[in-house]
């Protein structure tokens, strides 16, 4: 049996509009948990009619939240928002996120701003937010989407690789602090995935890390971060491949040598 029983729960998802945020709600509909999805203004009648079709199918409550994440105020936003919707929730899933790719010196400054606002600061902001409430509940969980990026350098797309890495050592510790609390956080780490977030800011068609890694879709990551979810695994890499080229090899590598592998394998290929 699983150990957090998901039908009923209130699930606040972010980034819920495309992707592996869109998945995942549809995989948490299915568990019969209710569900707040939220995503930028911009895409406000995608995710409506999204809620609509999710809540016709699984007899669910779906409500949409358009709030931009990388407004000062966004994540309070949404969390006042939240909490005069429903009594409590049992599990966030930050997923919301930017990616920027080339030359960090010609990216605009306005560019990596908006991204760390949003993979790092809302991230942080609205599990500082939900957690106290949690804490006082004596149950709940966090689930950061965050990304393989976080466990080695990412060049040419630099400050997105970095903010996952940030997420990904604040999850772990904050995790190893809420022991004994009913309280935990997880982290679902997968590689490249055909996401709207890859057809944005630059990012090439095809790099050479395809190669090793491929190019996921988002629903069958997202049965694999619910299945992870349920068992409780603390940090989950999908992929046996992506598993050990993450966890084990790069901690082989001396640091030069990935930091040269990374610029060569992450480079655009025609």
């Amino acid at each position: 049996m699983p150990k957090f029983n998901l039908k009923g729960r209130n699930i606040l998802i972010t980034g819920a509009s495309s992707g592996i945020g869109k998945e995942l709600s549809k995989c948490f509909a299915a568990e019969g948990s209710n569900l707040i999805l939220g995503c930028h203004p911009s895409e406000k009648d995608v995710l409506e009619r999204w809620a609509t079709e999710l809540a016709g199918k699984y007899a669910v409550k779906v409500s949409a939240l358009p709030i931009d994440l990388s407004d000062d105020k966004g994540p309070e936003n949404l969390y006042d928002f939240v909490k005069r919707s429903v009594d409590r929730i049992d599990v966030l899933v930050n997923n919301a996120g930017i990616l920027h790719y080339g030359c960090f010196s010609e990216i605009p400054l306005q560019d990596h701003e908006s991204l760390v606002k949003v993979n790092v600061i809302a991230y942080l902001k609205l599990m500082r937010l939900f957690m106290t409430d949690m804490i006082k509940a004596g149950e709940g969980r966090i689930l950061n989407v965050v990304s393989a990026a976080a466990f080695q350098p990412t060049v040419y797309h630099a400050t997105y690789g970095s903010s996952k890495a940030f997420i990904q050592s604040l999850s772990e510790a904050v995790n190893e602090e809420l022991k004994g609390t009913g309280v935990k956080v997880f982290t679902f780490n997968p590689s490249y995935t055909k996401t709207p977030l890859l057809n944005r800011g630059g990012f090439p068609v095809r790099i050479w890390w395809y190669r090793v890694s491929g190019l996921s879709d988002p629903a069958d990551m997202a049965l694999k971060a619910i299945k992870a979810f349920k068992k409780e695994k603390a940090v989950y890499i999908p992929g046996f491949r992506n598993w050990f080229v993450h966890s084990i090899l790069i901690r082989l590598m001396p640091r030069k040598f990935l930091n040269t592998l990374s610029r060569w394998a992450l480079r655009g290929e025609c």
